[in-house]
């Protein structure tokens, strides 16, 4: 099992975050693009490579997004799905879900019924910082990802429900 700690900067327009291991080091950074349509994220590894890259799909009912992983053949879509009572996301064609509390940003990801990662947000702290578990590295990319995306989606219904408001 690998622990990592993704803390959003502070005063970033762009959406940068950094994810620690366990002893404090750095071992990815998430950087979003800044005032471009459509909006992505690309993930770099330690050697400042990019090894992922998330881009948010425009014009759809419901958040969705495209994921490329350095190694994987093919596109991964993640969507959000509407449900009346909790935000529910889909992994296509991975046989992953998502389940668990996303207002409270606290949820497990789950290949074939077996938890592969976990998520939790820590409330107490100046920027959204998550803890992150995962219990099969292969989907540490994956599992990354979809924290981004979903922080993501929740910033935008943030803004939107504020403008809203006013």
């Amino acid at each position: 099992m690998k622990h990592l700690l993704m803390q959003q900067k502070l005063f970033s327009l762009k959406g940068e975050f950094s994810i620690m291991n366990e002893h404090d080091q750095i071992e990815y950074t998430v950087a979003g693009s800044f005032w471009r349509i459509p909006k992505y994220f690309e993930i770099y590894d330690k050697q400042n490579q990019i090894i992922a890259r998330l881009t948010h799909r425009v014009w759809q009912l419901l958040p969705k997004f495209s994921l490329e992983i350095n190694g994987f053949p093919e596109s991964i879509e993640i969507a959000k799905r509407f449900s009346i009572l909790k935000p529910k996301y889909d992994i296509a064609g991975l046989g992953i879900t998502v389940t668990g509390n996303f207002w409270d940003m606290n949820f497990a990801i789950q290949k074939d019924g077996f938890e592969i990662g976990r998520v939790d947000q820590r409330w107490l702290a100046m920027s959204s910082t998550y803890d992150i578990n995962i219990e099969d590295e292969q989907y540490e990319t994956l599992v990354i990802a979809l924290v981004v995306a979903i922080d993501y989606v929740k910033a935008q219904e943030r803004a939107s429900s504020v403008s809203s408001a006013n």
